[in-house]
């Protein structure tokens, strides 16, 4: 993998630059595009981490798994991102609803370009 694989295997690292970087958008810019850039076995490694962020307690690693899943449609995360949204149905978090409506037009979008052979 590329000088970015702390990104991904550190949500962390990537949640800290995007603080520091006062750009969470920037991070997920960055990572779109070097999701783009891998080989097809790092892509296998790579869609297990994105799963695992969809399904995280921390909305901040969900929020750019979100995003770089949408820019790259990445299949493989529909069974992730289902699940993300029926946690969301249920959590009492403020901005649950809001997730939950970015994650069901990511879905939808995916679900229609997966279908077609896609991601």
């Amino acid at each position: 993998m590329s000088g970015t694989v702390r990104l991904w295997r550190d949500p962390h690292a990537a949640i800290s630059l995007a603080v520091a970087s006062k750009s969470g958008q920037s991070v997920v810019v960055e990572l779109s595009r070097e999701y783009g850039r891998l080989s097809a076995d790092d892509r296998v490694t790579v869609d297990q981490v994105l799963r695992s962020w969809l399904l995280s307690t921390d909305e901040s690693e969900r929020f750019i798994a979100v995003a770089v899943v949408d820019d790259n449609e990445v299949c493989s995360a529909i069974p992730a991102l289902r699940e993300l949204m029926d946690r969301l149905e249920v959590s009492d978090e403020p901005g649950a609803v809001y997730e939950w409506a970015k994650v069901n037009r990511v879905l939808g979008r995916l679900a229609v370009s997966c279908a077609d052979g896609g991601g």
